[in-house]
């Protein structure tokens, strides 16, 4: 295992409103979002709490400004959203070399 993505897309699908990389042949993680045609600044975190070939668990949430990336129960980044309507973000995909055993996905309605 080398790395692998999470991508928050866009009904169309041509957006990507939270890209999360983490690259195990580095030992960091990459956060960005591309948006209109373009990657924007990337985010990297030298935290790396996963190790290749074993089990790890990632939670993502998402607030009214933020994305938390939470592994084993361990918050390891906070990520400001970029998309201004993120009630636009509609899909999410899994890519690269990953095994996953499974994946939940609810909607909780925010309360201010």
């Amino acid at each position: 295992m080398t790395s692998f993505e999470i991508n928050f897309l866009t009904d169309s699908g041509d957006q990507i409103a939270f890209h999360f990389n983490p690259r195990f042949s580095e030992g960091s993680i990459i956060c960005n979002s591309f948006l209109s045609s373009h990657w924007g600044q990337e985010e990297r975190i030298d935290t790396f709490p996963m190790e290749p070939n074993e089990p790890f668990q990632i939670e993502i949430y998402s607030d009214r400004e933020n994305f938390q990336v939470f592994v084993d129960d361990s918050k390891i980044i906070q990520y400001r959203h970029r998309m201004k309507h993120f009630s636009a973000i509609t899909k999410v995909q899994i890519l690269n070399d990953i095994n996953i055993s499974s994946v939940e996905i609810s909607r909780r309605d925010m309360y201010e």
